[in-house]
């Protein structure tokens, strides 16, 4: 036959095109079992049936028929919204990851990349692990102008993906690669706001601070994963709006919605999630707090706040720049990056998850068929 199919690369292309096991079965004419078959080994496709699932997964044929040449160990993935988001909404996640961490661990033997801090914050306690926190990266009580240039100088991978899942903003879990770990957040390309961005972010520092090391996310059942994000926003709001300089910025304003717009430019924190800190830090008790909900409300600030189409969401650069370094270094070009992790790793991905880890037009990837004539010769 000349080539066998892994069955779980086949598990892990059509979970990351988000479909069924029937869903895939009925687009390439075979049944549901013999796609279980495939992807469980017992069975292999005859030549026109691979050709099929390589067209519809649009994966390269050396993803199906390849085999993992490094140690690798996906520690569980932390999902903002993981009780109303789906299955195959969350699905993507699994080769996002895998394919950040290749591309950092492949870059890494050239590039001197900030190492991951070492999480030594002891206290499981939101509010005083985000306190330690800034005193160890030496933040003071100013606000953070940037979180993700903040989470790329210690060393987090940040990507930014199509989740295809309008309620997923961000997700993040360590992969382990040889001997290497990493830790990789994860932020959706099209639910986002700069202003959300920064909470959203804020949130995976608070999972990567307070759970990452001791807590499996996939263990949990909804009770428990209910109060893990709780911690995680109680750990973003302290991190991003100190309680004394916040209460001080807002004092005399409590009730005023438009002055928690112009305070964005500020703490460069959403108004929504400034009054819920308000409310957090018991400066507003619980009827004013539900007004300020409702006028929120009726003004459609749940979707679009004001400044929300001024400032851009930041985009990551880490391995952006990283690729730059190493083509003007005539070592590493864009177009060799997926051979390379092929030969190197066994994971030859699709050029279009490798534009989006790393942060570039996936016309980087193609090769130059077109060139200038030498118009020396005659």
């Amino acid at each position: 036959m000349g080539y066998e199919l892994n069955g779980s690369r086949l598990r892990e292309a059509r979970r990351y095109r988000r479909l069924t096991i029937t869903s895939l079965s009925e687009e390439i004419g075979v049944s549901k079992q013999m796609i279980s078959r495939y992807e469980r080994g017992t069975a292999q496709p005859g030549l026109d049936i691979f050709q099929q699932i390589v067209k519809s997964l649009q994966f390269p044929v050396a993803f199906f028929t390849g085999e993992n040449k490094f140690d690798y160990e996906d520690e569980g993935t932390y999902f903002r919204s993981r009780l109303t988001s789906t299955q195959s909404e969350k699905m993507p996640s699994e080769t996002y990851k895998k394919a950040s961490g290749l591309v950092r661990d492949l870059f890494s033997e050239y590039i001197d990349f900030p190492p991951l801090f070492v999480n030594n914050i002891d206290s499981k306690s939101p509010k005083t692990a985000a306190s330690k926190l800034r005193a160890a990266w030496q933040l003071g009580d100013k606000p953070i102008e940037d979180m993700l240039r903040l989470l790329e100088t210690h060393g987090v991978i940040v990507a930014v993906v199509n989740s295809g899942s309008e309620k997923i903003d961000a997700h993040s879990g360590y992969v382990d690669i040889n001997d290497a770990r990493y830790y990789v957040v994860l932020v959706d390309a099209h639910s986002t706001t700069f202003y959300r961005q920064q909470f959203g972010l804020a949130h995976e520092l608070g999972h990567f601070i307070l759970h990452a090391d001791s807590v499996d996310p996939q263990s949990l059942d909804g009770g428990e994963y209910r109060q893990m994000e709780k911690e995680a926003d109680e750990f973003a709001s302290e991190f991003l709006l100190p309680a004394q300089p916040f209460e001080e910025s807002i004092s005399g304003k409590l009730m005023d919605l438009d002055f928690y717009a112009r305070l964005k430019t500020k703490w460069h924190v959403a108004a929504g999630a400034m009054v819920f800190r308000a409310r957090s830090l018991q400066l507003l008790n619980s009827d004013q707090y539900l007004r300020l909900q409702k006028r929120i409300s009726a003004r459609g600030w749940r979707k679009e706040e004001p400044l929300d189409k001024i400032t851009a969401p930041i985009k990551p650069h880490l391995l952006s720049d990283s690729l730059d370094l190493l083509e003007n270094a005539n070592i590493i070009h864009a177009r060799e990056l997926a051979g390379l992790l092929d030969s190197r790793y066994g994971v030859a991905l699709p050029t279009e998850i490798l534009s989006q880890v790393i942060g570039v037009p996936v016309s980087r990837f193609k090769a130059e068929i077109v060139q200038l004539k030498d118009l020396s010769v005659k």
